[in-house]
C-alpha cells in the first residue's frame, strides 16, 4: 500500500520529453525536435503551435531543452523539460488536446489497375501501413490496424471506405474495440497519389484531401490534416494550474486504483495525481490540472467516466464519478 500511495503522488507524466532526430546540424535538430516535443503535447499542429515554435527558437533563453547529444553524423538525442514546454502553451494559450489520445482504427483501401486492395496486418502494399505506424508514434497515438482477413472481408465492403460511410463500419469495427475510426481511399493518378481521409470520433467526422508522390506519403498527410482538424473541435486551452478534489466509485483494490492511475495520467491536462482519501469501494483524488473544474468534469466525462452523486461522507469532494472497470 505504501508503494501505491507513492506511486499516486508522483506527476502524471515523465519530466523529460527524450526524442531521436534526424538533422543536418545542432540547429536543424533543435528546430525539428522542437516541433516535435510541442506536437506530442499538444495532439495536433495549429496556426498558434507554429507561431510559439518560432518564438521559442527565437528566444535565447532555451531553458526547455535539457540536453543535445550527437548520436551519429546527423542523429540527435535531444531532451526536453515538459514542464517548461506545456508553460509556453499555457501562455500562449495554445489549444491542446485536453483527453487522451484515441485509440484510431484505420481501414485503407489501396486503389491500382482497377483493383481495391483492403489492405491489413497480412498485407501492406507499398508501406502505406508502415507510413501511418511511424505518424502515429511521432504523436503517441494508439493506431489499431485490421487483420483484413476472412471475417473482416466478409463484413467490410470496400465501397463503403471508399466513399467514406463511417456509419456501415461500426458494427464490424467493434472487433478491435477502437475509439474512432480512420477511413482512407488512395489511389494513383498518373505519377502522384490521391489520399481522401475520414476520421470519425466522438461524434465529430472530419475529412481530409491530399496528394503526394507515393501512397505511403500522401496517407501519412491526409491522416495527419484529419487529426489536425479534429484537434480544433476537442481542444482546450490550459489555464493556470487548479486542483479539485475527485471522487470516483467502484475502485475496490489495488489493481482497479492502478487502472484509474494509468487512465488519468494519459490526460495532457492532469499534471499530478495525489490520493486524499481511501473511502469503501471508492477513492478520492487531488487532481492538479490547467482545467477549472466545470472543463475538467466535461474532459473526464469524454474519457468514458460516468457522473455518479457524492456519499454523504463525500460532501466536500468537488467532483464524483464512477470509475471504469479493468477489464476481465
Amino acid at each position: 500500500m505504501l508503494g501505491l500511495l507513492l506511486l499516486l503522488v508522483t506527476p502524471a507524466r515523465a519530466a523529460l520529453l527524450e526524442l531521436m532526430v534526424d538533422a543536418p546540424g545542432e540547429d536543424a535538430a533543435v528546430a525539428a525536435g522542437l516541433d516535435e516535443a510541442l506536437l506530442r503535447i499538444a495532439g495536433f499542429h495549429s496556426p498558434a503551435l507554429s507561431d510559439l515554435a518560432a518564438a521559442m527558437l527565437a528566444d535565447p533563453d532555451r531553458g526547455w531543452l535539457r540536453s543535445l547529444e550527437r548520436r551519429g553524423a546527423e542523429r540527435f538525442l535531444l531532451a526536453f523539460d515538459r514542464a517548461r514546454l506545456r508553460s509556453a502553451l499555457q501562455e500562449a494559450a495554445v489549444p491542446v488536446w485536453a483527453g487522451s489520445p484515441p485509440a484510431l482504427l484505420a481501414w485503407v483501401v489501396l486503389e491500382r489497375d482497377d483493383r481495391r486492395l483492403l489492405l491489413g496486418s497480412g498485407m501492406d502494399e507499398e508501406s502505406v501501413l508502415a507510413s501511418l505506424r511511424g505518424w502515429a508514434a511521432g504523436r503517441d497515438l494508439p493506431l489499431l490496424i485490421p487483420l483484413a482477413d476472412l471475417q473482416d472481408r466478409r463484413q467490410i465492403h470496400t465501397a463503403d471506405i471508399v466513399g467514406g460511410v463511417t456509419e456501415a463500419l461500426v458494427e464490424p469495427s467493434r472487433r478491435y474495440d477502437p475509439d474512432g475510426l480512420l477511413l482512407l481511399h488512395l489511389a494513383h493518378r498518373g505519377d502522384r497519389v490521391r489520399a481522401r481521409a475520414w476520421l470519425s470520433h466522438r461524434g465529430y467526422e472530419v475529412q481530409a484531401d491530399t496528394t503526394a508522390a507515393s501512397a505511403a506519403a500522401a496517407a501519412r498527410e491526409a491522416a495527419a490534416q484529419a487529426m489536425d482538424r479534429l484537434g480544433v473541435h476537442v481542444a482546450r486551452v490550459l489555464v493556470a494550474d487548479e486542483s479539485a478534489l475527485v471522487g470516483f466509485g467502484g475502485v475496490a483494490g489495488i489493481a482497479e486504483l492502478q487502472l484509474l492511475r494509468a487512465r488519468l495520467g494519459a490526460l495532457e491536462a492532469v499534471e499530478s495525481v495525489q490520493i486524499r482519501r481511501l473511502l469503501p469501494d471508492a477513492a478520492v483524488l487531488a487532481l492538479s490540472s490547467g482545467l477549472d473544474r466545470r472543463a475538467l468534469a466535461e474532459v473526464l466525462a469524454g474519457e468514458g467516466f460516468a457522473a455518479a452523486d457524492a456519499p454523504r461522507d463525500g460532501a466536500e469532494i468537488d467532483l464524483w464519478f464512477r470509475a471504469p472497470r479493468a477489464s476481465p
